[in-house]
C-alpha cells in the first residue's frame, strides 16, 4: 500500500511538470467572407496564384518561380518575402490548397543562449485551403489554414512567438485578406 501512494504522490507531481513540457501544438484560423459576386469570378481571380498582390494589401508583388511556386514580397519593413508552393487547384470543387516552404528572416535576437529566428510570419509547417461557394446570389469565401509556432522550443517563449501570437498574425493576414477581395470583387 506504501507503494502505491508513493506512486501516486510521484505521479501527481510529475504530470502537471510533464504537461507543461512540450513544443508547440498545431493551430487553426478559419474564416469567411460573404461577396456579392458570382462564384465563378471570385474563383476567377482567387485561383490566379501569380496574383495574390492584385487583392491582398499586404502583399506588394508576386513572383512565379516556375509553375507552382510563388514568392510574395510584402509592404512592410525592409519588403520581406514568403514562398509558397501551390499543392492543387480544384475546378469542380473551387478549391486551392498551398503551403509555405521558406521566408526572410526579418531579425535574430539571443533567447536562451540561442540565436533565435523572426521570421516574416512566426509560423512553421503553414498549410491553407481557399474555397470558393455559391451563397444567396454571390460567393462565399474561407480561408483555413493550419501552422505550428516557428519557436519549436519547449517554453518559454520569446516575445512574439507563442502560439496565441502565431494565431493573431495568421488571423489578421486572412482577415485583411478577404476584406479586400471582398472590396476588389465588389467594385
Amino acid at each position: 500500500m506504501k507503494k502505491f501512494l508513493h506512486f501516486i504522490i510521484a505521479a501527481l507531481i510529475v504530470v502537471p511538470m510533464v504537461a507543461t513540457a512540450h513544443g508547440p501544438t498545431r493551430q487553426q484560423v478559419k474564416e469567411t467572407v460573404t461577396i456579392n459576386a458570382s462564384p465563378d469570378k471570385v474563383w476567377a481571380i482567387i485561383k490566379d496564384f501569380s496574383g495574390l498582390h492584385n487583392w491582398h494589401p499586404a502583399v506588394a508583388s508576386t513572383e512565379m518561380k516556375g509553375d507552382t511556386t510563388r514568392v510574395l514580397t510584402l509592404g512592410s519593413e525592409g519588403n520581406p518575402t514568403i514562398t509558397e508552393e501551390l499543392i492543387s487547384i480544384d475546378d469542380d470543387k473551387m478549391m486551392m490548397v498551398y503551403k509555405i516552404t521558406g521566408m526572410s528572416v526579418v531579425k535574430t535576437i539571443t533567447f536562451n543562449s540561442k540565436d533565435t529566428p523572426y521570421f516574416t510570419l512566426p509560423v512553421a509547417t503553414y498549410k491553407s485551403w481557399i474555397t470558393v461557394t455559391a451563397v444567396d446570389g454571390g460567393s462565399e469565401v474561407q480561408w483555413k489554414s493550419k501552422f505550428y509556432r516557428s519557436f519549436m522550443d519547449n517554453p518559454p517563449v520569446p516575445e512574439g512567438q507563442s502560439d496565441e501570437d502565431a494565431i493573431d498574425t495568421i488571423t489578421a493576414v486572412i482577415t485583411s485578406g478577404l476584406e479586400n477581395l471582398k472590396v476588389v470583387m465588389e467594385k
